[in-house]
């Protein structure tokens, strides 16, 4: 049962606990349920509190560090399940005063209800295309998958770098790359809407030249 009253509604996926919307899947503080908090040193929940996975070689960090996937995080850090559209490794989060648990991730959805939003701004799709086009693209594998499987895309660095976007260069939210597929077509489509209306214009002014000019009759043989 939510803990409290969103509104409006927290969606598909996500759940009302204090009045604030929370994926239960993945929020140590509300983990399965509204108040159920991982208490352990390290905490981390997969659905339910449970031990962090860990994907190293030896399972030991140094420093005071802890094992999270395939990475250690530093003291003060969370495990945390991306909860993305491709499953991969629980990954390492510094907490903020604005964002103080794990970041919701996009599954099952990501929620765009312009109730939810703020600060809206209308972008600038033809600089959004011109940035895309300048944007380094890879195919690639993280480095706890199969050698057969491939991805490709931008790395975060790169895609935070070109689109301040986000609030990482580690990571990057599948809506804002949504955001930036959709500005980059509509910008095409206005390149190509323009381009027709150019070459409309320019079929318009040949065919007028070609009537006023004077038919030349061919030469005899």
């Amino acid at each position: 049962m939510d803990g409290g009253a969103c509104s409006p509604g927290c969606g598909f996926g996500r759940t009302c606990c204090g009045n604030v919307c929370v994926n239960t899947e993945n929020d140590p503080t509300n983990c399965g349920a509204c108040g159920v908090t991982c208490s352990d040193p390290s905490p981390y929940c997969g659905g339910t509190c449970q031990p962090i996975p860990c994907g190293l070689d030896g399972g030991s960090c140094g420093g005071g560090g802890f094992c999270c996937g395939t990475s250690c995080c530093n003291t003060g850090q969370l495990c945390c399940d991306p909860q993305g559209p491709v499953s991969r490794a629980p990954q390492c989060y510094t907490p903020t005063v604005g964002a103080p648990t794990c970041p919701q991730g996009c599954a099952p959805q990501c929620a765009s209800d312009r109730n939810l939003k703020r600060d809206i701004t209308p972008a600038d799709e033809r600089a959004v295309l011109e940035t895309v086009a300048a944007l380094p693209l890879s195919t690639w594998r993280y480095v706890n998958e199969p050698s057969d499987v491939r991805h490709l895309g931008p790395m975060a660095q790169d895609f935070r770098a070109a689109f301040n976007l986000g609030d990482s260069d580690r990571t990057y939210n599948a809506i804002d790359a949504h955001g930036v597929s959709l500005a980059s077509i509509k910008a095409l489509y206005q390149l190509v809407q323009e381009q027709n209306a150019r070459l409309s214009r320019l079929e318009e002014e040949n065919s007028k030249l070609r009537a006023t000019c004077p038919q030349v009759p061919a030469s005899p043989r």
